[in-house]
């Protein structure tokens, strides 16, 4: 009677360890499962936000496009003697966004360099020269900026901001520190004419969305809109 007693317990420890081993094997296995789960959810919402960031791009582009063939349209009618420079500017300008846009990041030295082309071809249609002030301090040499997310800022003043017939002033300041760039952009509000005047804020809520998109918790995007004023306050951490 008493022999029967250890088979018994053998038994016992024998179930308990392949019941134990079986426990084991199966928490790996879910574990497993959950882990390739969440990479793929994980693939997902990296293609989404990249989906949607270049649908924002996409949005942007051709905005751009439309507002530099205006200038230009305006000048070859006037038969301007700046006509030629413009299309130079406007080459410079479209090649930047064919060839560089389309990056994550681009060196800030040429979105500066756009940004410029971009003003001086605004210059071509103002007389008034002393109510535009642009100043950039600081140098952009080997800093990365996104594409396209300071001249949304720019287009507007420009596109709000001048009226020959009245009193206006654009002010546009750029500053490179060590690793942020700040824009501060100015204008006075002036009566305009524009026929797709929702344009103007779609460019810049799709632009406030990249912001999001590209530099969460590393933006500050200050607006401030009234009657008479129009003022941007944009930061970016570039680190």
């Amino acid at each position: 009677l008493h022999s029967n007693g250890p088979p018994q317990m053998n038994l016992a420890n024998i179930y308990f360890f392949h019941a134990k081993s079986l426990v084991q094997f199966l928490a790996a296995f879910f574990l497993s499962l959950l882990l390739r789960i969440n990479q793929q959810l994980q693939g997902t919402q990296d293609e989404k936000l990249k989906a949607e960031i270049s649908y924002l791009k996409a949005q942007i582009n051709p905005h751009f496009l439309f507002n530099t063939l205006n200038s230009l349209y305006a000048l070859t009618i006037e038969k301007s003697d700046f006509a030629p420079d413009a299309v130079i500017k406007l080459s410079n300008m479209m090649r930047y966004v064919v060839t560089e846009s389309t990056n994550d990041f681009v060196s800030l030295e040429h979105e500066i360099n756009y940004i410029n082309d971009y003003i001086d071809m605004q210059r071509l249609r103002i007389s008034e020269e002393n109510n535009l002030d642009f100043t950039v301090i600081g140098t952009p040499i080997g800093k990365t900026i996104a594409p396209l997310v300071i001249i949304p800022f720019i287009e507007n003043a420009f596109k709000y901001g001048i009226n020959s017939e009245e009193l206006w002033h654009i002010s546009i300041r750029m500053e490179i520190r060590e690793f942020d760039f700040i824009l501060e952009v100015k204008n006075i509000k002036v009566s305009v004419n524009l026929i797709h005047e929702d344009e103007s804020k779609k460019g810049i809520e799709n632009t406030s969305k990249r912001l999001s998109l590209i530099y969460p918790s590393k933006h500050e995007l200050i607006i401030q809109d009234t009657p008479t004023h129009f003022e941007v306050l944009l930061k970016i951490n570039l680190i």
